[in-house]
Order: C-alpha cells, then sequence, then structure tokens
C-alpha cells in the first residue's frame, strides 16, 4: 500500500488511525525506510498501520513488542494541542505536567513506575523529537505541524538514543515536501480562554531537490486552571514557537533534512489545596482560619498570596542525512539544544503569612549536544542489521536562592509575633549552586535473523560508557536577628527595631551547608533479544527480553549531609538496574477488519530509582536543628507485572470503533525505605514526627520494609473511541467519541483513595471530503465529572520553620479533574499540508 492510499485511508475511513493502535506513516521516521524482509507482509487494509519503533517501516502487527501511537490526523481530530493531552489516547501512559503537589518537574511516567524530573536522574521514559532526545520541559507544551508519536513500552537504548527501562516516546514533525506547494491554518477556541493558532507553508525551491517548510504557534490557556481565593491575578501558560524545516533530496540515494526550532514559554500558577485552615490556638494574633476558609477539592482553589511565575526558552537544530550505498544505509543524525528556565515563585502555600509571602528565585541553564552514526543493510532477506556509535553531551548550570530559616523579629515584635507582619531583613537565605556535566558515549549493534517467511530471531546489544561531574552547593546568607540585651544597643553598637529588642548582625556562613561532589564514569552493558513466529497471516506470537541501565539519582534539598551519614547516604542515590520480559499475541479476524493484541510483562528491578513524599527527616540548616517534610528520592528492588490490551473494529464503512487497556502493578519488593513513622515502630503512619522523636531514636530519617506501590497512577485504565461519519450534501459530518475510565485510586497518597471515575469527549463537525477544510465542536468531560485526584498525606509545612511560630497551616496540597469545556475549532488547508 503506497503512502498517499495510506493517508487516504486514515482520512476517511477508520478510527484504528486514531488513538492507542494507530501509528505514524513512514514519513515521520528519520530512520531506516525500508520494509521489514523476509516475513509474511500484511496486505492493505485499515487496521494494518506502519510503525517505526524498530527504526524501520513495518507493520504494528510485525513488531515483537507494545507499540502505541497517534498519528498526525489523529491529532487533528481529537484537537490535541498539548502534549499532555496526549494520555487520554494512549492507556497506561501518564504525563505530570509539573502542576501538582507544588510543581514537580514535568516527567512522563508509563508501565507501573511514576517517574518524577526533580530526582535529577535520567527518565524512565525517554522523549525523542525527531529521534533526538528532547528534554520533558521543552515537550509539555504545545504541540503543532506534527506528523506523529509512538509509545514504545519496554526497556529501551539498544536501537536508539539513551537508556530506558519503562518506553521511550517518538514526537515526529512535519519534514518539507520537495514535489508540491502547500500549507494550512487552523485555530481553536474554548470556554477555558484557550486559544490555539498554528499554521504552515510548505514551498519547494527546486522541484523534487529542495524544499522548506515554515511553522509557527501562538497557544494561551489558563494553565491547570487553579485560582486563588487571596490573589486576584489569573493563571496562564502562554507559548510561541516557529519551525524552519529543510530538506534535500539531490539524488535516489541520498537524503538531508536540517530543523530549527524556537520555543518560549510563560507561565503563572496556583497551588491548589484542600483543608480545613490553620487551627489557632497557637498565638493570639493567629486565631483559627486566619490564613483562609475550609477548603474541598471541587473548590479548584489555592491559599497563596503570589503566583508561581515561569519562562522557558529553548532553541533546537537537528540535522540528518542518508547515503545508500553499496547495499548499505550510511545514516548521521545530530542534535543541539540550548535554552534555559527561570522561576519566581511563592512558597507560601499554606498561607501562613497573610498579604506576605517568601520567595524562591532558580534560574537553568543548559546546552545538550547528541550525536549518531550507524550503517545498515539494505535489501538483504535473510538479515538485517545496524551498527553505530552515539555520543551525549548534558551541561546545565542553576542558581538561586530561597529562605532557610526565620529569625526572631521575621514576623514584628517577638513579644508576640503576627502573621499579617513579614521583614524579610530577619530571615536568612539559602543561596543554591548545582552544576552537572554528563556524558554518554556507547557503541551498539542490532541484528534480526529471518528464519523463513515465519520465524524472526532478533537481538541488539550497546556498550555504554557514562560520566558525570555533578556538584551542589548551598551556602547560608547573611541576616539579622532581634534579641533582648541586659544593656543598651547602643552600647553594642546595635540598632533597634522593636521596643527593647536589638538587631544583631548575623553574618553569611563560610561553611557550606551542603557542599556535595559526584565525579563518577560507569560502563554498563544493556541488551535486548526478541523471537516472534507468524502463524498465519492473521496471527503472530513474539517474545522478548531487555535490560536497562539508570544512574542513580541526586536529593538537591538535603542540608547538612556532610555531618550526618544517614542524611549523606541519599545525597547521591546508587545506580538501577533492571530486566523486563514480555510476551504477547497479535492478531487479525473478519477479513483483517478487526486487530486484538495482547501482550504480559514482568519488570524486576535492582534500585529502582523512585520518589517518597510526605517523609520526614531532620535537618540541619547551620542555624537551627528542624524537622522538615517533603519528597525524597529513594532507590529500592521492585517487580511490576502487567498486561496491555489494543482492539480495533472496522464495524462499517462508516462507523469505527477502538478499545484499549493498561494494567500495571508496581511494588517495592519488601525493602525498608524511608516512611513517614511518628512513634519509630517500624510502621509507616500520618502522625506528626518530632525532633524530640527522631533524637529519641537517634535517627535524622525513618524507615520502614514496605510493599508499597512504585506508582501513584490507577493500576489499570482504558480508553474507548469511536467514529461515525456520513455524506452532508457535498461535504461530510462526523461525530466522534472518547471515554477514559480510571478505577478507585489508592497509590496517589497514603490515606487517601481516589474514587473511580470516567471522562467523555465529543467531537462534531463537518468537513470536506478530501480533508481540505473542516469546522468542528467539541466538548471535553461533557457530563462535568468532578472527582478528587489526590491528597497530600501530610499538612503543607510553612517555609523556613513558620509552623513553629504560627502553627500547622491545615492545608494539604491536592488535585481535581478539570471542569468541562466547550469550544470550536476550524481547519483549511491546501496542496502539501
Amino acid at each position: 500500500m503506497g503512502r498517499k492510499t495510506q493517508i487516504l485511508l486514515c482520512a476517511v475511513s477508520t478510527l484504528a488511525c486514531m488513538a492507542g493502535s494507530q501509528a505514524m506513516a513512514q514519513s515521520s521516521s528519520g530512520g531506516n525506510s525500508e520494509p521489514a524482509k523476509g516475513i509474511v507482509q500484511a496486505p492493505d487494509s485499515a487496521v494494518d498501520i506502519v510503525v517505526t519503533a524498530r527504526r524501520r517501516s513495518e507493520s504494528l502487527q510485525n513488531v515483537p513488542q507494545t507499540v502505541s501511537a497517534v498519528t498526525g490526523d489523529a491529532i487533528k481530530k481529537l484537537n490535541i494541542t498539548q502534549f499532555q493531552d496526549v494520555a487520554s489516547v494512549v492507556p497506561g501512559l501518564s504525563l505530570n505536567n509539573g502542576s501538582v503537589s507544588g510543581g514537580r518537574a514535568p516527567a512522563p511516567s508509563i508501565r507501573g513506575v511514576t517517574y518524577d524530573g526533580s530526582t535529577q536522574a535520567s527518565p524512565t521514559v525517554d522523549i525523542y523529537l525527531n529521534e533526538v532526545p528532547f528534554g520533558a520541559s521543552e515537550a509539555f507544551q504545545a504541540m503543532y505541524d506534527v506528523n506523529g508519536l509512538e509509545v514504545l513500552r519496554g526497556p529501551q537504548g539498544t536501537l536508539r538514543g539513551r537508556t530506558a527501562p519503562s518506553g521511550a516516546i517518538l514526537i515526529s514533525t512535519r519534514k518539507a515536501n520537495t514535489h508540491e506547494w502547500g500549507g494550512y491554518v487552523s485555530g481553536l477556541g474554548s470556554s477555558l480562554s484557550a486559544i490555539n493558532a498554528q499554521g504552515a507553508l510548505n514551498a519547494p525551491i527546486i522541484k523534487d531537490v529542495l524544499a522548506v517548510r515554515v511553522a509557527g504557534l501562538v497557544d494561551q490557556n489558563d494553565a491547570d486552571n487553579i485560582h486563588s481565593i487571596n490573589s486576584g491575578l489569573h493563571p496562564y501558560r502562554n507559548t510561541t514557537s516557529g519551525r524552519v524545516n529543510l530538506s534535500f533530496t539531490p539524488t535516489d540515494s541520498f537524503d538531508a533534512n536540517v530543523m530549527y526550532q524556537r520555543m518560549d514559554n510563560s507561565s503563572r500558577v496556583f497551588t491548589q489545596v484542600v483543608g480545613p485552615g490553620a487551627p489557632g490556638g497557637v498565638t493570639a494574633l493567629a486565631p483559627a482560619n486566619y490564613n483562609g476558609p475550609a477548603l474541598q477539592a471541587r473548590d479548584r482553589m489555592g491559599v497563596d498570596d503570589a503566583p508561581r511565575d515561569g519562562t522557558l526558552r529553548s532553541n533546537q537544530v537537528i540535522a540528518s542525512a542518508n547515503w545508500q550505498v553499496l547495499g548499505h544505509r550510511l545514516s548521521y543524525i545530530g542534535g543541539w539544544n540550548w535554552g534555559g528556565t527561570t522561576t519566581h515563585s511563592a512558597l507560601d502555600y499554606g498561607n501562613a503569612l497573610v498579604g506576605n509571602t517568601y520567595y524562591q528565585d532558580i534560574a537553568t541553564n543548559s546546552r545538550n549536544v547528541s550525536q549518531e552514526v550507524r550503517l545498515s543493510s539494505v535489501g538483504n532477506k535473510l538479515i538485517d542489521y545496524t551498527i553505530g556509535y552515539f555520543n551525549y553531551l548534558s551541561v546545565s548550570s542553576t542558581g538561586g536562592q530561597q529562605p532557610a530559616t526565620s529569625l526572631a523579629g521575621a514576623f514584628g515584635n517577638p513579644a508576640q509575633p503576627s502573621p499579617y507582619v513579614f521583614n524579610p531583613k530577619y530571615v536568612l537565605p539559602a543561596f543554591i549552586t548545582v552544576r552537572s556535566r554528563q556524558l554518554e558515549a556507547s557503541v551498539f549493534a542490532n541484528a534480526s535473523l529471518h528464519l523463513g517467511d515465519r520465524l524472526e530471531v532478533a537481538g541488539g546489544l550497546r556498550r555504554i560508557v557514562s560520566s558525570t561531574d555533578d556538584t551542589q552547593l548551598v551556602m547560608l546568607g547573611a541576616g539579622m536577628i532581634a534579641r533582648q540585651l541586659p544593656f543598651p544597643c547602643s552600647l553594642a553598637g546595635f540598632g533597634s527595631t522593636y521596643p527593647g529588642y536589638c538587631d544583631i548582625p548575623i553574618a553569611a556562613s563560610t561553611t557550606p551547608v551542603q557542599n556535595a561532589s559526584r565525579n563518577q564514569k560507569d560502563k554498563p552493558w544493556i541488551y535486548n533479544a526478541s523471537v516472534r513466529y507468524r502463524f498465519s497471516r492473521d496471527v503472530l506470537a513474539y517474545a522478548n527480553v531487555g535490560t536497562s541501565w539508570r544512574r542513580g539519582a541526586v536529593n538537591i534539598t538535603i542540608q547538612n549531609a556532610a555531618n550526618d551519614p544517614t542524611l549523606g547516604a541519599y545525597t547521591f542515590l546508587p545506580n538501577e538496574t533492571s530486566t523486563s520480559y514480555e510476551a504477547g499475541l497479535k492478531t487479525t479476524w473478519l477479513d483483517r477488519r478487526l486487530r486484538v493484541n495482547v501482550a504480559g510483562f514482568y519488570h524486576k528491578f535492582k534500585g529502582l530509582l523512585f520518589q517518597l513524599n510526605g517523609i520526614p527527616i531532620v535537618q540541619n540548616n547551620g542555624a537551627s536543628t528542624f524537622v522538615s517534610y517533603g519528597p525524597l528520592n529513594v532507590g529500592a528492588d521492585a517487580i511490576v507485572k502487567g498486561f496491555d490490551v489494543d482492539a480495533a473494529f472496522q464495524a462499517t464503512p462508516r462507523w469505527s470503533i477502538a478499545l484499549a487497556l493498561s494494567y500495571a502493578d508496581g511494588k517495592v519488593n519488601n525493602q525498608s525505605i524511608p516512611c513517614n513513622d511518628s512513634n519509630f515502630d517500624g510502621v509507616a503512619d500520618t502522625g506528626t514526627a518530632t525532633l524530640a522523636g527522631f533524637q529519641a531514636a537517634k535517627t535524622s530519617v525513618a524507615r520502614c520494609v514496605s510493599k508499597q506501590a512504585v506508582s501513584r497512577d490507577p493500576v489499570w485504565n482504558a480508553t474507548l473511541q469511536s467514529e461515525y461519519h456520513m455524506p452532508v450534501g457535498q461535504s461530510e459530518g462526523y461525530l466522534r467519541g472518547l471515554l477514559n475510565y480510571y478505577p478507585s485510586n489508592s497509590r496517589a497518597n497514603a490515606g487517601f483513595v481516589a474514587p473511580s471515575y470516567g471522562l467523555l469527549n465529543l467531537f462534531a463537525g463537518v468537513r470536506a471530503p478530501d480533508g481540505r477544510w473542516d469546522i468542528g465542536v467539541f466538548a471535553r468531560n461533557v457530563t462535568g465529572t468532578g472527582v478528587q485526584l489526590t491528597q497530600e498525606s501530610s499538612y503543607l509545612t510553612p517555609p523556613a520553620g513558620t509552623d513553629a511560630v504560627f502553627g500547622t497551616s491545615g492545608y494539604r496540597y491536592a488535585s481535581y479533574t478539570r471542569p468541562r469545556e466547550v469550544g470550536v475549532s476550524v481547519r483549511f488547508a491546501f496542496g502539501a499540508r
């Protein structure tokens, strides 16, 4: 089946090209375009989708692993403009956009393991833009001019880029077409203040030889739609981006492509909280509910006086070239990314200080360079093989400051502190410097042996040389403390702000609160092997095994680690290794109108890197010793078991339906890990740990033997989609539905269970039969389903020891489903779109 025929089938006849069960056409691949050799090729059909998971074009039904993908056509049909919305059509994929629980770094997660970008470890799921490693912060923005997206499940690393234990996400942008002019413009607006405008123009410069494609985007939305009762500001996330793509095909045996992309993003978000508010009783000036009213999750509110503001700037250059010679293809692909982020974050999420707040200011600059050269066989019917070299350099520098501790005088007269008064000169700041240089060089080889038309045996091997040079430095700055003295302040040369109290300067510390460095080189091997057997045209069975490796995570918030061996052990965690086993069956039925694929997997981790939340630890910032609650990165042995189901059915020429389900249950394998154990009996609880309790137990971190989940997502979820279209005069009308179902979830937070729920999205409109134009309306969360999804087990701890003065905030982090959204979309295209 030719590519144009394939695209037409996807455009007019089947939902199977829409999601979870769909995949990109070969034009999305930056790799080998040669079809698979020596196997039974499926005939042309609407459910026979072409994927590039193994860096060559082949039917989804021939790939010996679980692959979920979304075509560019499906992205348009479902009005997907934000990267995180892809999760709604790929079961088991979690795309945390960084807005939950105090602004976790954005990160994808899949197959029973939740990954937090703030762990500083390499991802469990790697993201690639046009086959080049791509940062999550850049990926988690608005998408435009996308050709397709594939989600590969299971260990990755022998075929492309970096090693990742859980999977990879491949994003492909549209390349320039050297044959004909074309382009498109589209716009979308919704009731949640979302505006998305994008377009592209494709222009051949030398027909069939040289062409350029220019694309652009303006996207505005209300971020996570969380407001604050104490601020009149509105949340937002604004993205502007432009992309230029140049394609050069001087001969049939050589092609080259260069892309440049610039992206700028700015955002303002508040933190959603729930709870009764402050209980009061600590001081007369901080009575019950002084910091805000009782809030429930359905209120979708925070109590911050000020938001978290952030900016992102990103530049990306990707260059690729392929030369076919002497029965081989020599390929090069290189990527250069540079840019940075800044955040100005109000840290007083519980509003302990009314009308005032603490701030954290952080700026990060980064530079990443990726290079890959590979040689692949072409036209060999017995064996396909690839050998190559990969090099990846990442350099980043982070600097900033945040409050370390509040001293007497910070909240007015020490004799009667007030949460309505704040004087920052009585706060000691912490200055943070983090520098990182990571280099990975590797050689790899992959081969597929075709033993007749039915049996294939394949394997891959990669030798990695990974080095890192990390430095973390935290210094305590200067401040002031108000103290009573038995003599006039002027005799000691001190001033006085409060009657009876002297302002005593505290010099900046000359000894770092934290000074940790890691200079480490590792040389791991990883491998994968698979076997598949085709029993008939419609039935294929496969099994595979793969290993993975990740460098240990980092805890950058630990203070006094150099003087506390227990805390020091958590500064830099050991490396992680894992082995995954998968077996599956891929089938088609009813003259290939029905596809049913099932797969099961077993994944064993040694030292799995993940993040625990609400863990109390004893810290010392140079001025005081205190108990802090927060996230803590850990490593522990774990086992993940699960299965995936993918089905697509072309019921009639006009009606199609697709179902996908993913189940993954990952748990710590009876390991002793940090926990909240307020009475130190070895059993995790929800009590409040005290400094006296830690001192009596002679430890700074409590530990419990655990079988807890290593994912915060539900153990399974499913999607159901359907589309029906019919003639409407000279046009075509359509109705699409997307239903997501999530069971009850007790894994997100200790002591909290999210109820089961479903989200229904509907899309309707008219379009030209050839897809030149489309006018539609849509509604997301049609039924207005409202469900609380998370609730942290412990109350928010105000920054810099405020709780010691005014007591607990009475609020917890929480999240809630987004409200109903209604909108309209229009699109016009011409020529090569």
